[in-house]
């Protein structure tokens, strides 16, 4: 991949307009105010040193680095001092100010320890707001081009299209990493709960969207939320394969896995043929 812009890396990592950090960075200035944590932990230069250390986290496992072959947190997130993120700062970062103040002695006023900034960094990892945007967007996308395609076509789009945009995703490859390597870290734990349920929700109300317009019904003790269970723990798999493998995984007719598996799948959860797939049109605008 690519080296991200720093811009681009940062969009990637924005939350809500209304985000409050202080929610989310609990180990900033621990001995201090409730006050003062909270200030602290929404200021710029505290987000500018979360960004930097999951751009530095990304660039060394992911992006042509050193694979990670251990689990010690200093093998794990190596890299993550004042002086070298400093550094990094003064290499990407743009902003003067901005790159100014990511120094030593913020960091070090900020977190009191080397530990309390890696566990506010795995916290700002596994927001779940930068991924809900992602599928948000992609489900906009779907429902906007469902009035020039069949059911088949349709499924097909947006089946390579999650794949896609789910490999790409530094956010997405992070988190990944971190769970394979921290199981049963609680904080991981909770937050990937969290993001499962959000994103299990987008989903379901997609499905229930293309179902009525579509004109398709489910078939008895099925629902839409069974269908994105079903289909999410399929891409788990399959997004599994393509990171440790290099490729997408394909069936003997040279279609993507994801793809073929819903396509089998259908008949068998909605009342529709799989001839009837690439024929079945839109019947009702997708709202």
């Amino acid at each position: 991949m690519t080296q991200w812009e720093w811009s681009g890396w940062t969009a990637l990592w924005a939350g809500e307009d209304d985000e409050d950090l202080s929610l989310v960075l609990r180990e900033v200035r621990k001995q201090r105010t409730a006050k003062t944590q909270q200030a602290w932990a929404r200021d710029p230069l505290t987000r500018g040193f979360c960004d930097l250390g999951a751009y530095s986290l990304y660039q060394h496992h992911l992006s042509g680095g050193i694979p990670f072959t251990g689990v010690p947190e200093m093998t794990l997130f190596p890299n993550m001092g004042a002086e070298h993120l400093m550094k990094l700062a003064a290499t990407v970062v743009p902003d003067t100010w901005l790159a100014g103040g990511l120094n030593r002695q913020r960091y070090v006023d900020t977190w009191a320890h080397h530990h309390s900034y890696i566990t506010d960094l795995i916290t700002y990892i596994f927001r779940s707001a930068p991924t809900l945007r992602r599928v948000q967007s992609m489900t906009g996308e779907f429902v906007q081009a469902a009035s020039d395609l069949s059911f088949g076509e349709l499924i097909r789009v947006a089946a390579q299209a999650e794949i896609e945009s789910a490999l790409n995703d530094p956010i997405l490859s992070l988190q990944a990493l971190l769970q394979a390597a921290l199981p049963r870290q609680p904080k991981i734990q909770a937050a990937v709960r969290k993001i499962e349920q959000e994103m299990l929700t987008e989903w379901t109300t997609l499905y229930e969207k293309v179902l009525t317009g579509y004109g398709l019904s489910l078939r008895p003790g099925v629902t839409a939320r069974d269908m994105a269970e079903l289909f999410d723990t399929m891409i788990e798999g399959v997004l599994l394969r393509a990171r440790s493998g290099g490729s997408i995984p394909v069936v003997s007719t040279g279609q993507d896995i994801f793809t073929a598996s819903l396509l089998v799948m259908l008949p068998a959860l909605c009342d529709v043929p799989l001839a009837e797939l690439e024929r079945r049109k839109l019947q009702h605008p997708l709202r």
